[in-house]
């Protein structure tokens, strides 16, 4: 893993190009091209889209081992529809006639994926984008980009293959051997307990709320998530090197505040002592942070924007057994102010440091030298919307920060989507290429949340307060994609869960 900063960066000249310009709308053309090549190479075998990896997807063939000759024979096929220049259908068509069109093509997930819904509203805006007669059930409209797709990439691996868009990032993030990677093995690890659960799909999750299993997944959920935990905090007190200094990490809205909190406990079962840090709390004055030159908002996602030199002086001062007067930001603008009370620890308190930036190198500069342990948590989603279609773990975050922003920090839906590109193309520079160096991965997804947030979408997500077409069609696309979901309400969530961090109602304390 490389510890230098990462020279790969995702340009975004413009605002409203930003939202074209999204990964989603170089892989949704792909996914189009390689269900046909497929279905005439492989004469219709099913396959099946099991996640999102940096860069791609990763699939398999149900049952069938597929061999490189075979996909290598689906790539040139892609290829040759690049090379032809031959441009998708792209309909917007009412829930009868999309029926009408899987069930001639025997689509069985989306059929069931649409009668599965617990509502008589029409669906509305779903698209169908095919190549004679292949066609997928998309949620927005997409562009074929060739001169960006011909440099895609199709490999074997395991039994599956990976489907890769861009192929730059992917080599970027990932490890020369993905076996090796603790990303993919976190996906692996979701997609077995989803397959114990009995969800993979938005539609299974529909069955389960329509038949009144809702309690139970909900507790198996919250079960399994908490195991994880735990199994992290045993790692952390038999390491060798004895850590005590534990940075957790991983991209905006990945649930970090409520997972420190939940490992503060695991530490403290084990009758340990902790402190937590949050790198909230050294943001700069707001004059000292730069603006973005597109928006013109305050780039909060910069690790420039943090007070490092405070950061760094506070963490030694602890570890030396002094007294310090730590930060408080206080959302005034006017920067962190110190706490009244001092704070001491002891030679056995373990800190953790949760932020965004927890994994990159330049953070650590200048610290004592003294051995660290590194999480690194995100929402690695593994319900799909259907069997060739996953849904995104930034759409996944973002639709968790909107009702966060909405709810709690005052932020409408205009300015977090505008903000969404300095937030992707942080990610992509600063947190992605780190996330190999973590010695843990926690994921924060639970299989059931979206339905939740399909309860908060109406009153939150309302295209009609977008300040223009862009963030209205964004918003549109984002409600095209809960409204596939049955409402849950969220009474029956437990104060622990993460989930409340973003919906309300947590028994831990935020900043």
């Amino acid at each position: 893993m490389e510890t230098n900063q990462p020279t790969y960066q995702l340009r975004i000249e413009s605002q409203p190009e930003a939202l074209k310009l999204s990964f989603r709308n170089l892989m949704e053309p792909l996914l189009v091209l390689f269900n046909k090549a497929a279905g005439m190479e492989l004469r219709n075998r099913p396959f099946y889209i099991a996640y999102s990896v940096p860069g791609g997807v990763y699939g398999y063939f149900g049952d069938h081992d597929v061999s490189q000759e075979e996909l290598d024979r689906i790539y040139r096929r892609i290829q040759d529809t690049i090379v032809s220049g031959a441009g998708f259908r792209h309909e917007v068509l009412p829930t009868e006639k999309l029926l009408r069109y899987f069930e001639a093509s025997q689509r069985t997930d989306i059929i069931h994926l649409i009668n599965s819904r617990n509502s008589e509203i029409e669906l509305e805006g779903l698209r169908l984008a095919h190549l004679n007669g292949y066609g997928e059930l998309l949620l927005n409209h997409i562009s074929e980009n060739y001169d960006r797709l011909k440099n895609f990439k199709l490999t074997k691996f395991n039994k599956g293959f990976f489907l890769i868009a861009d192929r730059e990032f992917f080599q970027r993030v990932m490890p020369a051997e993905p076996t090796q990677s603790k990303y993919f093995r976190g996906f692996e690890e979701t997609e077995e307990t989803m397959r114990h659960l009995g969800v993979a799909s938005f539609g299974e999750l529909n069955d389960i709320i329509s038949q009144g299993k809702l309690p139970d997944l909900i507790k198996l959920a919250e079960a399994y998530q908490a195991r994880s935990i735990s199994a992290i905090a045993d790692q952390i007190i038999s390491h060798p090197d004895q850590p005590r200094l534990i940075f957790l990490a991983g991209p905006t809205s990945s649930g970090k505040t409520t997972s420190a909190n939940r490992l503060a406990i695991e530490l403290r079962v084990l009758k340990k002592d902790v402190l937590i840090l949050s790198l909230d709390n050294y943001y700069l004055p707001h004059s000292k942070i730069s603006d973005d030159p597109q928006t013109g908002l305050k780039n909060f996602e910069l690790m420039s924007a943090l007070d490092l030199q405070l950061f760094r002086h506070n963490i030694n001062t602890l570890l030396s057994g002094k007294p310090v007067f730590l930060p408080k930001y206080h959302f005034d603008g006017e920067g962190p102010k110190p706490e009244t009370i001092s704070t001491t620890i002891g030679e056995n308190t373990y800190i953790i440091v949760e932020g965004i930036h927890g994994l990159n190198p330049g953070l650590w500069k200048d610290l004592m030298d003294m051995p660290s342990f590194r999480i690194y948590v995100s929402a690695l989603n593994t319900l799909n919307i259907h069997d060739h279609l996953p849904l995104s773990t930034s759409d996944h975050r973002l639709i968790r920060r909107l009702v966060r922003d909405h709810l709690f920090r005052g932020y409408s839906i205009n300015e977090t989507i505008r903000r969404w590109p300095d937030v992707m193309q942080n990610e992509y520079m600063s947190i992605f290429p780190f996330q190999e160096s973590a010695h843990a991965l926690f994921n924060s997804a639970l299989v059931y949340e979206l339905a939740v947030f399909s309860h908060f979408a109406s009153h939150i997500m309302d295209p009609a307060m977008a300040e223009n077409e862009q963030i209205r069609e964004e918003v549109r696309r984002l409600n095209r994609i809960l409204s596939l979901l049955t409402p849950i309400n969220p009474d029956d969530i437990p104060p622990t869960s993460i989930l409340r961090e973003f919906i309300g109602g947590s028994s831990f304390q935020y900043t």
